[in-house]
């Protein structure tokens, strides 16, 4: 049976919409700044491309900082449950369904804290190890492929093409359902949607490291930073939205009754 909704209160509404555009904000920050810490400090994620002994040993000179700033990246990623659960939230304020897209986030959210957590819970001793000068030829080559391993398993099959995949079906699915009910000015659903082939395109870069004939486009970075902007543009925008309807509900208030006039 085909669940119904109805409209809630316009108070409701403002109230769900404050929320959200608060968890994306809070997500944003969240995410943003270890993001540019690693960049600055650790050379990501260009330095993934490098030869696996130079990232080992470069991130064992980075110490506690360094893994606390991939602690920092990881829990913002999950922060994002917030912002899916947030965008259910309103929709249904507004009598519309979710299609699944909540647990699709989720999921992505989940996927994406699991992939970078190895930065913090697996590589640190690895890197240890490679970096002990006591540790023999055929020691650090071993630690080579377990890191080989764990870094495309843990960071590009769950972290980044699962984790990404599952971002873009959300919001391909969430950018659709604000653009159908016209919550917000059009322009920003669409420009959601047009993240969606970015994300599609970076998968080649992964998938060029097994087939080599699969070119590699480096578009996550671009994708990363257009997405962010996009949600960026709809907290401002529910922000106006809960400023503009409680200004019009105090005129309101303080207007004299025409009837009494």
């Amino acid at each position: 049976m085909t669940p119904t909704f109805t409209l809630a209160p316009a108070k409701a509404q403002r109230r769900a919409e404050l929320w959200l555009a608060l968890a994306v904000l809070v997500f944003l920050i969240a995410a943003t700044t270890p993001y540019v810490w690693l960049i600055e400090h650790f050379g990501y994620d260009d330095i993934l491309r490098d030869p696996t002994p130079q990232i080992l040993l470069r991130f064992h000179a980075g110490g506690s900082a360094l893994i606390l700033a991939w602690l920092g990246f990881a829990l913002s990623a999950f922060t994002f449950v917030a912002v899916a659960l947030g965008f259910k939230k309103v929709l249904t304020m507004h009598g519309a369904h979710d299609a699944g897209a909540t647990p699709i986030g989720i999921a992505s959210a989940v996927a994406q804290t699991i992939g970078l957590l190895r930065w913090v819970l697996v590589v640190p001793g690895l890197a240890a190890a490679y970096a002990d000068p006591a540790s023999s030829t055929s020691s650090r080559d071993a630690i080579v492929v377990v890191f080989d391993a764990v870094h495309h398993y843990g960071g590009m099959v769950i972290g980044e093409m699962a984790g990404q995949l599952l971002l873009m079906v959300w919001t391909g699915m969430t950018a659709w359902q604000m653009f159908r009910l016209r919550l917000l000015p059009r322009w920003i659903s669409v420009t959601g949607l047009l993240t969606l082939p970015f994300w599609l395109l970076g998968q080649t870069e992964l998938i060029h490291e097994v087939v080599p004939l699969v070119p590699s486009i480096e578009v996550i970075p671009l994708a990363f930073m257009a997405w962010q902007a996009w949600l960026a543009a709809m907290a401002v925008a529910l922000l106006h939205r809960v400023w503009r309807d409680r200004r019009a509900l105090r005129l309101q208030a303080t207007s004299p009754d025409p009837q009494h006039i």
